[in-house]
């Protein structure tokens, strides 16, 4: 049954917690569980774009590090990386920076004209991790990063990237482990159930990127910084997902992909 609000909102129930959502919710935003599938074909519909590169590097507290690795170091050349807690609550991060303009340029869409109306993140579970299921949250940067090239097997003790302390080299960052705004977010649960890939609705984070475009006319996107979410208690351990760097030819796509329609 459907709720009718006085801005003529439909609402509907959450199925498993009876909360009021919006009828086009991926994700109850209280109890974060799946409520429907976005259907979303591989290629079709001009109106949207899918955008498969950019940069990105995992980060990691110093408490979560492993010395064999020296892993607390920038890791910007590896092919899958963590996201969760060791160590502390949101010690393992990944920073995410999708090359938008390009990919606006590379569909012959212009990135002016376009009004975004929902975009989705889709990120692939490499491993099973120490735990399924866990309650993600997403910020958009406010200071760019440089992934820099260091890989599980070469940490090299001058950085070419960033890690917990630096966006850049010689860079520091002004909140240690990333500068981000606190609003708008966006949550999920990764891995729910022992998915293998997870789609997370980011339209408010995407939305804000093109609304400070048609206002500037210049385009700028520090990034996105994905961490568990330090609002959920009780859920402890770690995810393992693919990178950009595990992207290889074909039609079966691994690493992030971003749905903007």
């Amino acid at each position: 049954m459907f709720l009718i609000t006085s801005s003529a909102q439909a609402l509907t129930r959450c199925t498993f917690c009876k909360y009021s959502v919006n009828s086009d919710a991926l994700t109850c935003p209280k109890c974060l569980r799946k409520l429907q599938w976005p259907v979303v074909p591989e290629r079709s519909r001009s109106a949207r774009v899918i955008v498969r590169t950019g940069n990105d590097a995992f980060i990691r507290h110093p408490h979560a590090r492993i010395r064999l690795y020296r892993d607390d170091r920038n890791s910007g050349g590896d092919l899958v990386g963590h996201i969760g807690s060791w160590g502390g609550p949101t010690t393992l991060r990944y920073l995410l920076r999708f090359d938008i303009p390009q990919a606006f340029a590379n569909a012959h869409v212009s990135l002016k004209a376009f009004k975004p109306t929902r975009a989705l993140l889709k990120l692939r579970i490499a491993d099973g991790g120490r735990h399924n299921g866990l309650p993600i949250r997403i910020y958009p940067l406010t200071r760019p990063f440089q992934a820099g090239s260091g890989k599980v097997t070469i940490r090299e003790k001058e950085s070419d990237g960033c890690d917990w302390y630096h966006s850049m080299p010689l860079v520091v960052w002004q909140r240690e482990g990333g500068d981000y705004a606190e609003k708008p977010s966006a949550v999920a649960i990764l891995g729910e159930e022992g998915e293998r890939e997870t789609i997370i609705d980011v339209t408010a984070l995407i939305a804000d990127r093109f609304k400070d475009f048609a206002n500037t006319g210049i385009w700028e996107d520090p990034g996105m910084i994905i961490m568990r979410d330090p609002g959920r208690y009780g859920y402890y351990g770690y995810l393992t997902i693919h990178s950009f760097e595990a992207h290889r030819p074909g039609p079966t796509v691994i690493s992030p992909e971003l749905f903007i329609h």
